[in-house]
């Protein structure tokens, strides 16, 4: 999940059939996140290039 306004990206993993039991939360600008969903590939989102808003609308 991306929330612009806290210029952070949360990362929900072990997931059960009611939710997921663990969070991992990054700051914008901490470089590349490596994602890892069950089907064993892996995937990068680079934190520096998601369009955050200007930094007085957060």
């Amino acid at each position: 999940m991306v929330d612009p306004y806290a210029a952070e990206v949360v990362v929900h993993t072990l997931p059960t059939g009611s939710g997921c039991i663990a969070m991992h939360t990054h700051k914008c600008g901490s470089d590349k996140l490596p994602i890892e969903p069950a089907d064993g590939r892996t995937y990068t989102l680079d934190l520096d290039e998601l369009p955050w808003p200007e930094a007085d609308a957060r």
